[in-house]
């Protein structure tokens, strides 16, 4: 009987690993929002001495200032594709967005290490679009590709070769505007408990999630990393969602969901979303400015409440 409820939920339109649209709103399971850490405000470079030689006038350098854009790479590993009404295992995503220098964050969204939520919200900061021609290219010593124009100021690559994501590596980004670069991040060699893994749809959903609260374990761990574990409870047979909480932590190997966010029904079918976020603030000669850089490395998963 639970073997046929399983397939039956696979089988439906549930989808729970779509993206969120660019306008804030509250985040449900079937849209996750993109994690990011919550970064320093850019500072301010010295400026230069003036230079008197030859009776020339004093010369300063522009300091640097704002944040005009987000750059983002993603990289989505799903345990059971079938499960999720999805076709592929493995994503590989890049998208770049370029703006008018501004002075907010767009991972100020983010909440603080420790705190859970039943009801996530990312807002988006207000931008003015650049345009910088028809692509963008993603190099590095081994690897390069293109992102192309998707609309005003937003660039994107999709269906990347997963070979040519290299883990731990730097990567510089090619505009008419100017560069920057970024350091990708690594996976994981062990989630637990690993029978949230499995990949057939007739044995998936085997997984324990208890009402008494969910421990979640993985290796390796990243001291400049944050973690964020999202649960979806559906409904025993799959038909629609029943509530979903989102929890933040440090990337030190484990993290507890507590008892209050898990009081459902046994046997409600989990999608369990467990996200490793580094972000950086780096320079650019785009505009004089700074780039926010967020690199993401989602496992998603299935259990059930009991």
């Amino acid at each position: 009987m639970l073997l046929s409820l399983l397939l039956w939920a696979c089988d439906s339109d549930v989808s729970i690993i779509k993206r969120i649209e660019e306008t804030g709103q509250v985040i449900g399971v079937v849209e996750p929002g993109e994690p990011a850490a919550i970064v320093a405000q850019p500072t301010n470079e010295a400026e230069t001495q003036p230079s008197n030689e030859g009776g020339s006038e004093p010369a300063y350098e522009q300091q640097r200032a704002g944040v005009t854009g987000l750059s983002t790479m993603y990289l989505r590993q799903i345990a059971c594709p079938a499960c999720m009404g999805e076709t592929q295992e493995l994503t590989v995503e890049y998208e770049l967005k370029l703006h008018q220098p501004i002075s907010d964050s767009w991972n100020s969204w983010m909440l603080a290490d420790g705190t859970c939520t039943e009801y996530l919200y990312q807002g988006v900061p207000s931008t003015q679009p650049i345009s910088t021609g028809q692509s963008v290219q993603v190099i590095n010593q081994n690897h390069q590709f293109e992102a192309y124009q998707s609309g005003a100021g937003l660039y994107i690559s999709q269906n990347i070769w997963e070979s040519h994501l290299q883990r731990n590596a730097v990567y510089n980004v090619q505009t008419s505007q100017g560069s920057f670069d970024f350091t990708t991040i690594e996976g994981f060699d062990y989630i637990e408990p690993y029978t949230m893994l499995w990949v057939d749809p007739s044995y998936a959903f085997e997984a324990a999630v208890r009402r008494s609260g969910f421990t979640i374990t993985w290796a390796p761990v990243r001291q400049t990393s944050r973690m964020m574990i999202t649960l979806g409870i559906y409904s025993p047979d799959g038909a629609y969602l029943q509530g979903q909480v989102s929890c933040f932590g440090s990337d030190n190997g484990s993290m507890l969901i507590p008892p209050q966010y898990l009081n459902y029904p046994i046997w409600s079918l989990v999608a369990i979303h467990i996200e490793r976020f580094e972000t950086s603030l780096v320079e650019t000669n785009i505009n004089n400015s700074y780039m926010e850089t967020l690199q993401i490395w989602e496992v998603v998963g299935t259990g059930h409440i009991e």
